[in-house]
């Protein structure tokens, strides 16, 4: 008998990782009454979603929720994906402003993540940030600075907000230089980046 159960899995939003973690649901498919996945809910009602390079991200996902007999339900919407992965112009100019102008306007900055995350449903799959709780880690992590800023730049402090922009203009430097968000996302590691994450979440 499937039964309910809190579990909260959690992965950046790179291939590698939600293959890893489309594995994991696989093998524990059976034991929910109902499993969420972060797909935009257009795609799941059969209805076109245009998700430009993510798609090819979700694919590992699309296949488990069309071929893996499972209660799976989507959560997400086409806007938030986009928003959490690909640098708007807005951001791209901001981006450019901070590194060649070295002017960093926080003001601009708090129009481009302008509000604070939803909580996801749960048991389910989350991309960034993983909710306050027990988690389970399926796949790659941390999170990337985008997907940080999304989840959490409404409750960092100036100095958190400065820290974090420092970190996505050199994430965008390393997407920019790399075949894909794969390697951008190992590359900002080896950076630094994985020590900064927890900082911020102090």
């Amino acid at each position: 008998m499937a039964r309910r159960h809190p579990l909260v899995a959690v992965t950046s939003l790179t291939r590698a990782g939600v293959e890893a973690c489309t594995d994991f649901l696989e093998s524990i498919s059976t034991k929910f009454d109902e499993f969420w996945l972060p797909l935009p809910r257009e795609m799941c009602e059969g209805k076109p979603a245009d998700l430009g390079p993510l798609e090819g991200y979700l694919e590992p996902l699309l296949g488990l929720y069309h071929e893996i007999k499972a209660r799976w339900r989507c959560y997400e919407s086409v806007e938030s994906l986009k928003r959490r992965e690909v640098a708007a112009v807005k951001l791209a100019a901001l981006v450019i402003k901070a590194k060649v102008f070295e002017r960093v306007e926080l003001r601009e900055w708090d129009g481009v993540f302008p509000r604070a995350a939803e909580s996801p449903p749960a048991p389910s799959l989350v991309f960034g940030v993983p909710p306050s709780g027990d988690v389970t880690i399926c796949g790659t992590y941390p999170p990337n600075p985008l997907e940080v800023a999304s989840d959490i730049w409404h409750r960092l402090t100036p100095e958190g907000k400065l820290t974090l922009v420092r970190w996505i203009v050199r994430y965008i430097e390393q997407v920019v230089s790399s075949v894909n968000l794969d390697e951008a996302h190992y590359k900002v590691l080896r950076l630094g980046w994985g020590d900064a994450y927890r900082s911020l979440l102090r």
